[in-house]
């Protein structure tokens, strides 16, 4: 899966991969092995070759956070504001197709179809990278239909439910 975030104003492209429980993490530059493990919400545990890393990550709209080793790194997601444009604009026409931010494992669908939503009500929750992450309504509406239940896996261009704004 390629990935994309602006670091300032230099945009950062990656592939990340999971395989057999090992990530592989691939840029310009060449690929590393990555052995990731969740301490704690948002705390992890990075194992490269010999080295052990601990990197604390926190989520803020569509900013990743970073700290690791004492450096605090910035990330925007580049599509947040196209996506947000894009939700806005599917809100207006009536359906909302609601996707997981990356591929994952759905731990909980939380609603029901036919289930009155408001607006950031969580819907689903979706593991990926062994972190939780909650799915949420971007608008108020209906739950027109549910296409996953838990356990299954799911990649982030499928959608998971269809809210009808």
């Amino acid at each position: 899966m390629e990935i994309n975030f602006l670091w300032g104003h230099e945009v950062i492209s990656f592939a990340f991969e999971n395989k057999e429980g090992k990530y592989i993490y691939s840029d310009k530059e060449g690929s590393i092995e990555l052995d990731i493990k969740e301490i704690s919400p948002g705390v992890l545990s990075l194992l490269v070759g010999e080295k052990s890393f601990l990197a604390a990550v926190v989520r803020d709209k569509n900013k990743i956070i970073v700290a690791l080793e004492g450096l605090h790194f910035e990330f925007q997601e580049i599509e947040a504001a196209a996506a947000e444009r894009g939700r806005e604009e599917a809100a207006a026409s009536g359906v909302i197709a609601i996707k997981a931010p990356m591929p994952g494992k759905v731990v909980r669908v939380v609603v029901g179809e036919g289930e009155k939503v408001r607006k950031n009500q969580t819907l689903a929750i979706v593991e990926a990278m062994k972190m939780e992450n909650e799915i949420k309504a971007a608008v108020e509406g209906v739950i027109k239909k549910i296409y996953v239940a838990e356990g299954d896996l799911v990649d982030s261009e499928k959608p998971l439910l269809e809210l009808e704004a």
